[in-house]
């Protein structure tokens, strides 16, 4: 095995980067086939995780730890490492992102600086699921901001500028919330144990983990002091996930983002503020996450009714999308909320899933834009007579958000509602009553999916879209790539939940501990 190997997995995109500074600007095709050579090799790097993960232990694997900076009263590490929760996610990224370069092929203008983003946008997001503690998950968690804002500001649509600051302003916002609570949760921590017995680093996620656990602190480690730390992470995670009523910034972002960075956006940079609910705020404070379970499922079910209903109103097909992830995501706050293993593993399959459903259909929204010019429900119609792959596609995209059986979207939001109806009523009042709400939901993603594909890829052809090209070469390798792992997550769940099996049991076994 590779020494360091997940700082290599990091750090690779980074060099990447580094390597198409050194390249003219003018050579245009050897800065795109370094940076998806930079990222094909990242994802190899990926597989290899997977493939030399030990699906049997439920601590962390190919753990690193240093000393990095040592201020005296506040030391901190460099301390990465993956389990059952962060591998699938990192795979998720890995293949999202260089699916997505695939889309970016036609960015014509600033082509150098979009790729060196794009790949320090990679480095951030892979840090944020190995990283460890706190402080690095929060540098790694903002670097994801930067090149975000600056892909949207520059190479989006018309309304480029003020949907990149409105996605600013509000991440930056929970980037905030969440850092406080950082140092809140060091502080108490500081008090009930000292320097020495935290080890060191004040801010490992594995030590904070050991001492919120423990009995003997709980004088200083109050029911209330845990309680606003939990809150103030979850506004924080919220804010990322979306989560209903911070959920403003997201279709703006969508809407106005470049095709690829839609793809990136929905596929893994909204997975950070449930990775992040999970393995911060439920990993450290279990106790606290039980106790708003109701908060936390109320949410959801608002999310995914709220989502549907904005979205079955959208004229424009970006938008609507765009709102279907919104409601979608409360799937993942009713997997959590259940605590139930079928919940949580519900919770973390509907984060994988929906990565890679909304990274197609972002794919396939653009595909059709930069043929018609249009995103106008109203204005296509047919589209299955002139472009017939892409409008099957677009449709099996549709299909597997639907949650057709044999698609990754049904086994996510069969073990959220197996998990949100068998909750233990102490913890999650009324859970089947907010279920069978949820449920009503799924209804509504039918209704609003289907319209828009009977109305864009059936009835009358225009006569203007009669000689449209249909998918071109490329343009197959992001499609069947992402098509391909949603339908081998719905005809093969194991895969998947071998791997995250383990986890799972133990973060719930702290429940009450």
């Amino acid at each position: 095995m590779i020494p360091n190997l997940l700082s290599w997995l990091i750090f690779l995109p980074l060099a990447g980067a580094l390597l198409i500074l050194t390249v003219p600007k003018e050579n245009k095709n050897v800065i795109r086939s370094i940076a998806i050579g930079t990222s094909g090799v990242t994802l190899i790097v990926s597989l290899i995780l997977w493939g030399a993960f030990d699906r049997a232990f439920s601590g962390l694997q190919f753990y690193q730890a240093a000393p990095w900076i040592d201020l005296g009263l506040v030391r901190l590490n460099y301390e990465i490492g993956i389990d059952g929760l962060s591998l699938p996610l990192i795979i998720l990224t890995t293949i999202v992102t260089t699916l997505s370069l695939f889309a970016s092929l036609n960015i014509s203008e600033r082509v150098k600086e979009f790729y060196i983003w794009t790949l320090v946008l990679l480095t951030g997001m892979l840090g944020v699921f190995v990283a460890q503690d706190l402080f690095l998950f929060f540098l790694f968690f903002e670097l994801t901001l930067i090149p975000m804002f600056f892909i949207i500001g520059i190479w989006g649509g018309k309304e480029k500028t003020y949907a990149a600051f409105k996605f600013l302003v509000y991440t930056g916002l929970g980037s905030a919330i969440m850092f406080l609570s950082f140092l809140g949760m060091y502080y108490y921590a500081f008090q009930a144990t000292g320097l020495q017995m935290l080890g060191g680093s004040g801010f490992s996620i594995p030590i904070l983990t050991q001492i919120f656990a423990e009995p003997a602190f709980a004088e200083v480690l109050t029911t209330g002091v845990r309680g606003a730390l939990f809150l103030g992470l979850f506004v924080a995670f919220a804010i990322k996930l979306p989560v209903f009523p911070f959920h403003t910034w997201l279709p703006n972002a969508h809407v106005e983002a470049p095709t690829a960075a839609s793809m990136i956006l929905a596929g893994v940079l909204l997975k950070m503020g449930g990775y992040g609910l999970i393995r911060i705020g439920v990993g450290i404070l279990p106790d606290q996450a039980s106790r708003f379970a109701l908060l936390i499922a109320i949410l959801g079910v608002i999310n995914i009714i709220y989502g549907a209903l904005l979205a079955l109103v959208q004229t424009d097909l970006k938008r609507l999308v765009a709102f279907s992830s919104i409601s979608h995501m409360g799937i993942v706050l009713l997997g959590i909320a259940s605590f139930t293993a079928s919940g949580m593993q519900g919770a973390i399959f509907q984060l994988v899933s929906h990565g890679f459903i909304s990274a197609l259909l972002f794919f396939m929204v653009g595909a059709i834009y930069e043929r018609t010019k249009t995103r106008t429900i109203s204005e296509l119609g047919g589209l299955s007579k002139s472009v017939p792959v892409l409008a099957g596609f677009t449709l099996a995209a549709a299909m597997a958000s639907v949650g057709l059986p044999g698609l990754s979207g049904f086994v996510s939001e069969l073990l959220a509602f197996i998990g949100i109806f068998g909750a233990d009523a102490s913890i999650l009042p009324a859970a089947k009553t907010l279920g069978v709400i949820a449920g009503i939901g799924i209804i509504l993603t039918a209704a609003y999916l289907l319209w828009a594909m009977q109305r864009t890829t059936f009835g009358q052809l225009d006569d203007k879209y009669k000689e449209l090209s249909d998918a071109r070469p490329l343009e197959y390798v992001p499609m069947i790539g992402l098509l391909g792992f949603s339908i081998l997550i719905g005809v093969y769940p194991n895969i998947l939940s071998d791997v995250i099996n383990i986890t799972v049991i133990d973060i719930l076994s702290r429940i009450g501990g």
